[in-house]
């Protein structure tokens, strides 16, 4: 009876993607979908990328939608630092956004992006995967 289980959608941008190191979260997850979401911005924190909301149509991100259980939304929750209790000391905040399959979650950066590099191009996947070929050419 698995249909009757609770879900929800979640878009994720960063290491949580298909390939990256923090995906095995999700590894028992079904991925719905990979699009574009605008009305985000997306910046380099070095490790990892955080987005901001634009409150309008500009900027845009590559995602990937999953569709998660409570406990997997739990896990996601303590994995970008969102306390629901303490939202304003979280590192990330959990917000509502639409997706092509219905309401569903992103996570938001909640601190200062100062020295953050904005990405334009918004695909985290595709940057690192070039900034891994070119530090292996470097090495090589």
């Amino acid at each position: 009876m698995e249909f009757n289980m609770p879900t929800n959608i979640v878009a994720v941008y960063g290491t949580l993607r298909e390939g990256l190191n923090n995906h095995t979260v999700l590894s028992e997850c079904k991925r719905i979908g990979l699009g574009w979401l605008t009305g985000f911005r997306m910046h380099n924190l070095g490790d990892f990328p955080g987005i901001v909301s634009t409150h309008d149509e500009s900027g845009r991100i590559r995602v990937e939608w999953y569709d998660v259980s409570d406990e997997i939304l739990a896990s996601l929750d303590q994995l970008e630092g969102y306390d629901p209790n303490t939202p304003d000391s979280s590192l990330y905040i959990r917000k509502r956004v639409f997706s092509p399959y219905g309401r569903g979650w992103i996570y938001v950066y909640n601190q200062s992006l100062d020295h953050a590099p904005y990405m334009e191009a918004g695909d985290w996947e595709r940057y690192f995967r070039t900034a891994m070929t070119h530090q292996r050419a470097q090495s090589a």
